[in-house]
């Protein structure tokens, strides 16, 4: 942190309140399918749902999408857990900045993990 930049500490709440964190602010996520492998193609609907890169945003989401929803969605993902892992360490994982795409995916095995 540079010299004068401000930061505040909040409870999650608060700052989910204060700065709009939160479900209905979601982001919209649109993945290009050419910037993942083609295993990982029927999990692009997954990731642009739940592959929200903001905690307190993606917390939300979880909270307020059905429990059945979520629970097919981390049973589909836990299918494919290791592979994921694979690709996620891969050459992306020393790029300097990493793709929507490597990001979405990553988020949503935060998602699916209950992070």
């Amino acid at each position: 942190m540079e010299d004068g930049e401000k930061f505040e500490i909040l409870p999650a709440g608060e700052m989910r309140a204060k700065y709009g964190l939160t479900a209905d602010n979601r982001p919209t996520i649109t993945l290009n399918p050419a910037r993942i492998p083609p295993e990982f193609h029927h999990l692009i609907p997954l990731a642009e749902q739940f592959g929200i890169s903001d905690d307190l945003i993606r917390e939300d989401v979880l909270r307020k999408t059905p429990k059945e929803e979520v629970e097919a969605m981390r049973r589909t993902i836990a299918a494919h857990h290791r592979a994921l892992l694979d690709w996620l360490a891969g050459p992306e994982s020393y790029s300097p900045k990493f793709s929507a795409e490597y990001i979405a995916f990553s988020c949503l095995l935060m998602a699916a993990d209950g992070f």
